[in-house]
């Protein structure tokens, strides 16, 4: 593991909060930077060395750091009501019907999805009319995409790929994707390039808050070395802007009460209470981000 400097700021002072082992018995420092504040694993395993815990039981067997079948039908209708409600939150097809009013006659919007797993919003939004594609690493997600939901998908490292900016989009996502990556600075810059005049950036990601830090090591987020950086509210809107997205709309929410199967009727009042408490007051441990080229 290599000691980098902070990706936000390029500094190397950090200040040690915890220390974290992994599903495979890999000892991982979780760190704030002293200048800037983003938190992140440091020092960090390469690429090749995280990629061994994306093999396919990540996305067949449910653990607190993967999925109860990703590729069911049940999921998959699950993770589109998400889209849907996220989507709705920031006010998102007000811009698409603005957008489609100044395109010409039978023009299509296009979308690229980054980290886009089985490709659900990839079909999500072909569904809707869009040309729709997704890029993304791992090989089974890829191979379900392909042949189950017979989307475009790129299979390829972002920021190796489409490196003349041939491909332009009016919507780049990243559904919880951008803690996962190595360069997550570099990557948003790159998306700028691929965005056409106008066009939205739209991403999620865990939020280091109030209740990451009250939960501690037992935050639900805390997956080392699957998460490397946890950004805040602030440092997440500081770094767009710095970038020179324009128009930042947000919100957060995720109380961290986990839905359980046969879950009592006072587990599921408090925990419906408590996501819209968090949700009211800008308290969410997940916040989403949309921004405009």
């Amino acid at each position: 593991m290599e000691l980098i400097p902070c990706n936000t700021c390029g500094q190397n002072r950090f200040r040690p909060i915890y220390t974290k082992e992994s599903p495979l018995g890999e000892s991982f420092s979780i760190v704030s930077c002293e200048f800037c504040g983003l938190v992140q694993v440091n020092p960090q395993p390469n690429f090749v060395d995280v990629k061994k815990y994306y093999d396919d039981s990540y996305f067949t067997q449910r653990t607190e750091r993967g999925y109860d079948n990703y590729y069911s039908d049940k999921l998959r209708s699950e993770i589109s009501r998400v889209f849907q409600l996220n989507l709705n939150d920031l006010d998102f097809f007000s811009w698409e019907k603005k957008r489609i009013s100044e395109l010409p006659p039978k023009t299509n919007l296009s979308s690229l999805d980054i980290g886009c797993a089985a490709g659900y919003f990839v079909a999500y939004q072909k569904d809707r009319g869009y040309d729709a594609y997704g890029i993304e690493i791992a090989d089974g997600p890829v191979r379900f995409a392909r042949e189950r939901l017979k989307l475009n998908i790129f299979q390829e490292n972002f920021l190796d790929w489409d490196s003349n900016f041939q491909n332009k989009f009016d919507l780049i996502t990243l559904w919880a994707t951008i803690e996962h990556l190595h360069q997550p600075k570099e990557t948003l810059e790159k998306i700028k390039s691929h965005l056409k005049p106008g066009g939205v950036l739209i991403l999620s990601t865990c939020r280091y808050g109030l209740l990451a830090k009250l939960a501690g090591l037992r935050w639900r987020y805390l997956n080392v070395p699957e998460h490397l950086y946890y950004y805040s509210y602030l440092g997440l809107k500081k770094l767009l802007l710095s970038l020179g997205y324009l128009h930042p709309v947000s919100f957060t929410y995720g109380s961290g009460m986990t839905t359980r199967p046969g879950a009592r009727f006072f587990f599921k009042l408090r925990k419906w209470f408590m996501d819209r408490f968090v949700k009211w007051f800008q308290l969410g441990d997940m916040m989403v981000y949309m921004v405009q080229k």
